[in-house]
């Protein structure tokens, strides 16, 4: 039987689940983000591991780290620490039934690029982009507060996700907070439209405009689709590229 800490067996967990999800091992990065710990706390950690002989790893080589113990050892993967429950006497038969596991979350992976907008022309022929993990239950209008704050806006206006036969579609499917008094055939509301209920593919492109005056274009493709992690909060920013052009033109 491998020795290993409570502790050291979530480690163990993570590693072991996320590799056999994946086909290769998580990053330190994603470790600290699974364990809620900064990056030198794991990196100390994969030291103690792989010094007691839990884990094999290559120095210098990312994405190396392989898990020594039998499967039959490692501990489930479960963010959440589970509760013992209290003892009771052994003539006391037990009545507790046991909830199925709920079944994996879908983790969208989109890159949200600029197209278009009241920009000067310092922003002129460079990319400007982010990159957005969120999870398949979480609606449209998360994404949408997303891309604002990953934009550092500051100004809240109307907003619309066009998901019709090329990525800027007026004729819709379109997504966003439709007015009762012009709402068109096909429109759809962002508040309660979750990601896994558009039928999305690695590759899907659509359409996101904010500000239907100053028009900001984005096209929004789904890069992948992974697994969101139980212990991350989404949506987040994992990627950016280029500065915040200004949400309103400068003088």
């Amino acid at each position: 039987m491998a020795d290993f800490t409570p502790t050291q067996g979530r480690y163990l967990a993570f590693i072991h689940a996320y590799t056999n999800l994946h086909g290769y091992a998580p990053a330190e990065t994603e470790i600290a983000m699974a364990m809620c710990v900064s990056p030198p706390s794991v990196n100390q950690m994969v030291k103690v591991l792989e010094k007691k002989g839990l884990i094999d790893r290559q120095p210098g080589q990312p994405r190396s780290i392989r898990v020594r113990v039998p499967d039959d050892e490692i501990p489930p993967w479960n963010a959440r620490k589970q509760g013992r429950s209290p003892a009771r006497p052994d003539n006391q038969p037990s009545s507790v039934a046991v909830a199925p596991a709920a079944p994996p979350t879908s983790l969208y992976v989109v890159s949200v690029y600029l197209l278009s907008g009241p920009t000067s022309e310092k922003f002129s022929n460079k990319e400007i982009s982010r990159a957005i993990e969120i999870r398949g239950d979480q609606t449209l209008e998360q994404l949408h507060h997303a891309i604002f704050k990953a934009y550092d806006r500051s100004d809240e206006h109307l907003y619309e996700f066009q998901l019709g036969k090329r990525p800027f579609d007026p004729d819709g499917p379109n997504y966003g907070v439709p007015d009762p008094q012009q709402r068109k055939k096909g429109d759809g509301d962002a508040r309660t439209t979750k990601l896994d209920d558009l039928d999305l593919t690695p590759g899907r492109v659509f359409g996101y405009r904010f500000d239907f005056g100053d028009d900001w274009f984005h096209q929004v493709q789904v890069d992948r689709i992974d697994q969101a992690i139980p212990t991350v909060t989404y949506p987040r920013v994992i990627r950016r590229v280029g500065k915040s052009p200004p949400q309103y033109c400068e003088e």
